[in-house]
């Protein structure tokens, strides 16, 4: 999806590659979202401590990559916060937001400092709702959800739906990264 945009992918932004998140980008750029509102990102687990960089600089590129490449360009406003907890001047824990206009906007949540392990990007159009878990296994991988929210004479009216898979074939990223 990346490329068709004429985005540069750079080494090592690994999950461009991921069959679910090409997937992902093939289900946006299809229109099956609607306009595309708003997209967030956790990247969260209690795993290795770093003390050379922080939570940010570790975790976050390949959300911020991911996000690009839907957005299909570059935000005009970006702020990030952070809290060092276990190392002085180390952030474990940031999170970012990014504008790219009034109506599209994304936030990033990173931390090594959580219960549990959550790498999620959820991506919200007009028209429904994708959520790539890359924690879990087959089908529940990537999920549309098809639910709707609306304004009918300016009272919110929400149409829930049952989330629907989306078929990718399983690779690995890497592989075709390097094949690229």
């Amino acid at each position: 999806a990346a490329r068709d945009r004429g985005l540069t992918l750079m080494v090592g932004h690994l999950l461009l590659y991921h069959p679910a998140f090409t997937a992902l980008c093939r289900t946006v750029e299809s229109g099956r979202l609607g306009t595309l509102r708003y997209i967030y990102s956790n990247r969260l687990s209690l795993g290795r401590i770093r003390r050379e960089e922080n939570a940010l600089w570790s975790f976050a590129p390949h959300d911020v990559s991911m996000i690009l490449a839907l957005a299909g360009r570059l935000p005009h406003r970006v702020v990030a916060t952070g809290a060092h907890y276990l190392t002085d001047g180390v952030a474990d824990m940031t999170l970012s937001h990014l504008a790219f206009s009034e109506d599209v906007q994304a936030h990033i949540f990173v931390s090594w400092l959580h219960p549990y392990k959550d790498h999620r990007m959820v991506v919200i159009g007009a028209d429904g709702m994708i959520v790539f878990n890359d924690v879990e296994e087959g089908a529940n991988k990537l999920l549309l959800y098809p639910h709707v929210a609306t304004s009918r004479d300016g009272v919110p009216v929400i149409s829930k739906a049952q989330p629907e898979p989306i078929p990718f074939e399983p690779d690995e990223p890497l592989r075709l990264e390097c094949v690229h």
